[in-house]
């Protein structure tokens, strides 16, 4: 046989090969045993590398060449009705590997053995299409030229490779698409490695695992119903199909347009406009209608979405000249950290680990954004999907001071300072220091991390309990550290440690809250502190031994098989085969406690010599900081015990509000009020369930049903940090977040967020009211009421945050004297305009103490906390605070002074003074105290008004400002460590934030205000 004869019979060889396979009967699976995948397992190489092989093999479809049985035919998912299609895939058809044949032919018992693929074509639905097609004539006579054609028609596959070490579930979720027009396989698999070689498209613990955590065992739904097709009494589910699909537009697009010109396609399939079901298309005005009648957001008020400014803000540089020279001027030198899919870590074969990322609940509880799939924890406001606002728990937690802790940027530019000042206080004399300068930085870190960076800081220190080749203190490097994705990505010397990178990241997540338990009632019992009268008979035991035990990030973790939630009639079947951990219900995580073991930070004092609190000292389990004196550095969750909201706990008919009825709430509410949802009613979680589309082999009903809760509470745990979140939004490439949210496809979750830090700011924090206006003798007197809303001080958490009063006294508009008023840049100025002296704290005494009366514009009332360090010098550090000579802030309403609670014991008294104001004097409004205490402060301004003011045209406006992140603080970071990347980074998005035209304009958040129009009898 001559060659060229061999290349012209060749492909016909070919065919008739496939011809004999594809019609092979499959009863009894006779004919050449199919050869298994020749392919690595996806655990033993870095992803891309293993997906290039892996995509290429797809693409080729070189499971036919192996035999590989399959489907009997295309099939639907799901129903496709009014040109909607309801499949949980697209119209599929799947092939299977001899080892999940084999696993078949045992009746879907035991273990599917590693290596075993199941493969899924998909294509464009409906499934009749191709069912139709397999009807042309030339296709009956010859069935390998249909299974030819078929292969062109694929539009991606997804496949699931099964890896019983690479994760709890055992199996690798991926898939790819098919390749362009023209392109190459190669192209097309170097592209898609690289756009998508990476959570959560690919890899162990995918999404996938929402609808397959349904599946009887194994987590597929293959059944021999569907390899059997239409000549057995076993049929493949069957779904509703109309002819809404035949249309011209439905083959425009590729891979269909391949079928467009063919004349059977064009005579057998498709119909007229008329003679097609109805479709919101055919009918006039309908978009319209739904529009207007779904509240669709455009003509929303919402807050301004802006792009970072190209360059550094004049205002800005003149005011933090310091480091512009030394900072980055280019986006690409500044130290970014890796994008948020790259934070995954799902649990491993074995016994499950503590700690997972919030990637393996972001499945079941990230989410549905409308149709095909349903409306699930999301505000549909379109008709598309993704119109509206996603208020899953993943998706409002993703983009809360919580879900971002770990990328903070004013934490890490904080923490980079603290190491700064140790290594200052070597040199000091005398030494403050009680141990080595690398030994204290490393407690810091580790006690910082205990909550900025739960779960890699502790997953850390367990393992190296079990692995003494691991350093148990965590470094900040790891926070910049990935999984290696190809073989020729450098490896660093700190590699092992990649996945407490990837946990800490994730900031307070998940498994964080979920897993915090209760103290025991034996251990609360048998609790004897070191004094006998630390606690007393009327000591609250429970609360004390929180207080006590459970303070500084530390808390009881709950057993490593169980999540923690408020329900208790849960399904608990699909978690269970997903992470290998059940849903359980327990009362405290919705105990205020739950909270405190974050927000009440107990700190040394470098250079405090005097011990304050004995209480407090003995409360440190840290060696390195044994011999400090220590002192309460947050205590909004003591605040709160100490508050009117907390003095009703059990007691129904009185005010009480846990620290979750605020930061949790029910309802839904936009910024405008035009959506506004009393309680959200709702499936906490989106399983394939029998809600779906049916499958065969699924748990049985009764173990997927999710109940519709109509006490379902928001994961939103926001404050009023918008300039935190508005550096996420303008720099989403510096801080690695994902706009564009996965499971709902809806963009403006970190919008949401600052929306209800704004509605949050405007309705629920505070009240200001201007009591009386009078004019005498040219001198203009106002008394200004301010009222504290929240169930804590305001401003509350670290002392850096501030709150302050702008008086302005305005003639026909025109300002004619004001206090509290600030540049662009946020720093409050006198009357002519210059930063006040005060606003960067350059000695003992700068600063502005708590005014009962203001006479100058160059007095601001502030509410803020201020501290000083051992050289007596203010500082912002959290681990020097050795005297405060003020904290006015804005105390609860139902405030009692500490020494109320003397007769419950010292732990009591001792953790209490910590909300007990200083440096305000003998203001009355801070000595009424007790159950009837408002939570206000009255104010008074004294003006001597200028010359010649007409006084029948004055306004008095006084607001209510708050500065989450101050002038001063900026300043003491941009100083203490000049050339580290964090705060080098910090000044690079600072000097750049957009906040134009927005309500933190001028970087101030405008909470209220009231204005007061002079009338000839005032």
């Amino acid at each position: 046989m001559t060659k060229d004869l061999l290349s012209r019979l060749l492909p016909r060889l070919i065919r008739a090969m496939l011809a004999i396979t594809l019609t092979m009967p499959l009863a009894g699976f006779s004919g050449a045993e199919p050869d298994a995948a020749d392919l690595p397992l996806p655990s033993s190489l870095p992803q891309h590398d293993y997906e290039t092989q892996l995509y290429t093999w797809l693409m080729r479809q070189q499971y036919k060449t192996l035999g590989w049985q399959h489907d009997a035919m295309v099939r639907d998912t799901g129903p496709y009705i009014e040109g909607e299609y309801y499949g949980t895939h697209p119209a599929v058809r799947i092939f299977y590997s001899p080892e999940v044949m084999d696993w078949l032919k045992n009746d879907r018992q035991g273990d599917i053995a590693d290596g075993a693929m199941i493969i899924k074509e998909m294509y464009s639905p409906p499934a009749v299409l191709y069912q139709d097609l397999e009807q042309k004539p030339e296709y009956q006579r010859d069935p390998a030229a249909y299974e030819a054609m078929l292969g062109q028609l694929v539009s991606a596959w997804t496949v699931m490779v099964k890896d019983s070490q690479g994760s709890h579930d055992g199996w690798y979720w991926s898939g790819t698409s098919a390749p362009d027009k023209d392109q190459s396989v190669e192209a097309a698999v170097r592209s898609q490695v690289e756009r998508y070689g990476q959570f959560p498209n690919s890899g162990f613990g995918a999404p996938c695992l929402r609808c397959h955590g349904s599946a009887e065992n194994e987590l597929t739904f293959s059944t021999f119903r569907n390899l059997n097709g239409p000549k057995s009494t076993d049929y493949p589910l069957r779904f509703m199909v109309d002819s809404s699909w035949r249309s011209e537009a439905h083959f425009n697009n590729y891979p269909l347009s391949l079928l467009a010109d063919d004349p059977f396609v064009r005579n057998r399939m498709m119909i007229p406009t008329g003679q097609r079901p109805w479709s919101d298309t055919s009918v006039p005005g309908l978009k319209d209608y739904v529009s207007a009648h779904l509240g669709r957001g455009g003509e929303s008020e919402q807050v301004p979405s802006r792009e970072a400014l190209a360059s550094p803000n004049a205002a800005f540089l003149e005011q933090f000249p310091s480091l512009a020279s030394k900072a980055p001027s280019l986006l690409s030198d500044v130290t970014a950290f890796p994008s948020q899919w790259t934070d995954h870590v799902v649990p491993g074969p074995g016994d499950p680990e503590t700690f997972m990322t919030s990637s393996n609940c972001m499945g079941c509880h990230g989410g549905l954004g409308g149709l095909p799939y349903g409306v699930t924890m999301f505000v549909q406001t379109g008709p598309n999907y993704g119109d509206g606002y996603n208020v899953s728990e993943y998706g409002e937690w993703r983009w809360s001071p919580m879900g971002l802790a770990g990328r903070d940027p004013i934490f890490h530019a904080q923490l980079e300072s603290e190491m700064a000042y140790i290594e200052r206080d070597a040199g000091l004399t005398p030494n403050p220091l009680r141990g080595s300068v690398e030994d204290t930085q490393q407690a810091i870190t580790n006690t910082c991390l205990s909550c900025h960076g739960a779960m890699g800081q502790r997953q850390l220190a367990i393992d190296a309990e079990l692995d003494p080749s691991l350093d148990p203190n965590f470094n900040v490097d790891y926070f910049y550290l990935t999984e290696r994705m190809s073989s020729k990505d450098p490896k660093p010397d700190d590699y092992a440690y990649h996945k407490y990178g990837e946990l800490a990241r994730e900031g307070i997540s998940c498994a964080v809250c979920h897993r915090i338990d209760a103290p025991s009632a034996a251990a609360i019992s048998q609790w004897q502190p070191a004094e006998p009268d630390w606690l007393t008979p009327e000591t609250p035991r429970e609360l004390a031994y929180s207080l006590f035990h459970n303070s500084t990030g530390r808390f009881e973790r709950g057993p490593n098989d169980a999540f923690f939630g408020p329900f208790d009639d849960v399904s608990t079947e699909p978690m269970n085969t997903v992470i290998g951990a059940e849903p359980k219900h327990n009362d405290f995580v919705q105990d205020s406690q739950l909270c405190g073991t974050c927000h009440t930070i107990n700190l040394p004092n470098i250079g405090l010599s005097e011990p304050p609190s004995p209480v407090l000292d003995a409360v440190e389990t840290n060696p390195a900081f044994a011999d400090y004196a220590h002192t309460i550095e947050q205590a909004t969750f003591l605040e709160w015990q100490n508050s009117a909201f907390a003095q009703g706990e059990g007691d129904p008919s009185s005010s009480f509000q846990s620290c979750q009825d605020c930061h949790m709430p029910g309802g839904f509410k936009t910024l405008d009020g035009r959506v506004n949802i009393d309680q959200l009613v709702t499936q906490i979680a989106a399983v394939q369930d029998a809600n779906f589309p049916g499958a065969e082999e699924t748990l049985p009903l009764e173990d997927l049903d999710i109940p519709f809760r109509d006490d379902y509470t928001r994961h939103e745990h926001v404050g009023l940090n918008v300039f935190l979140l508005e550096m996420f939004d303008q720099f989403p490439e510096i801080l690695g977040v994902v706009k564009n949210d996965y499971m709902t496809s809806a963009d403006n979750g970190v919008d949401l967020a600052i929306e209800n830090m704004v509605r949050l700011a405007r309705e629920d924090t505070a009240a200001i009211d201007i009591q009386s206006v009078s004019i005498k003798d040219g001198r203009l007197t106002t008394q200004v009421r301010l009222q504290n809303k929240t169930g804590h001080r305001f401003p509350s958490g670290v002392a850096f945050r501030r709150a302050f009063v702008e008086l302005l006294i305005k003639e026909d508009g025109r300002v004619i004297w004001g206090s509290g008023r600030t540049n662009a840049a946020g720093v409050i100025v006198d009357g002519n305009g210059q930063p006040l002296t005060t606003e960067f704290l350059p000695g003992p005494e700068d600063y502005q103490p708590h005014h009962e009366r203001i006479t100058r514009e160059d007095q601001v009332q502030i509410y803020e906390e201020l501290n000083r360090n051992a050289q007596n010098q203010f500082t912002t550090s959290f681990v020097h605070r050795v005297d405060s000579p003020k904290d006015n802030r804005l105390l609860p309403r139902g405030w009692r002074e500490s020494s109320v609670f003397k007769p419950q014991g010292q732990v009591m008294e001792q953790f209490m003074e910590a909300t007990d104001p200083h440096g305000v004097g003998n203001d009355p409004d801070y000595q009424d105290q007790g159950p009837a205490f408002p939570g206000e402060d009255n104010l008074s301004y004294e003006i001597a008004l200028p010359a010649g003011v007409d006084t029948s045209k004055l306004v008095v406006e006084a607001t209510l400002y708050y500065q989450a992140i101050p002038p001063y603080w900026l300043h003491q970071r941009f100083t203490t460590a000049p050339d580290g990347l964090a705060t080098q980074r910090l000044y690079y998005m600072t000097s750049r934030l957009n906040l134009e035209d927005t309500p933190m304009e001028n970087w101030k958040l405008k909470l209220v205000n009231d204005t007061f129009e002079v009338r000839p009898d005032s």
